[in-house]
């Protein structure tokens, strides 16, 4: 499961941030996991859940906010969501290659939230 070491990264990057925030406590901190990241939002749940007690961030929530696939076709142009990561038929001109991922790959810390009466 390296859904274990993500969450073990984003908690160096974390300390990293809250030294800028002195004195103050991880409320809550929001990661985007696009659906082509290869990443199990239950797997990264499970591990910052394993993680967190006894450390800096205990008590601290953990959202995955999962990120559906939007590609652009690489024939005409036409933006859309595929109902498939696999077989990704336009729904304008039915090319099936070529298309351009913009959106779906990433897996980012997207936000955090202190507490500043910590």
């Amino acid at each position: 499961m390296h859904e274990m070491s993500i969450v073990q990264s984003v908690l160096g990057i974390l300390k990293e941030e809250m030294v800028k925030h002195d004195g103050q406590k991880l409320k809550k901190v929001t990661i985007k996991n696009g659906a082509l990241a290869g990443l199990v939002t239950e797997s990264l749940t499970f591990a910052w859940d394993a993680l967190i007690p006894g450390s800096d961030f205990d008590g601290a929530e953990l959202e995955v906010v999962e990120v559906p696939i939007k590609v652009a076709c690489g024939e005409c142009g036409e933006e859309f969501r595929p109902e498939h990561t696999k077989c990704m038929p336009c729904p304008k001109c039915e090319a099936l290659l070529g298309h351009t991922v913009l959106e779906g790959k990433e897996m980012l810390i997207d936000s955090i939230e202190i507490d500043d009466a910590a």
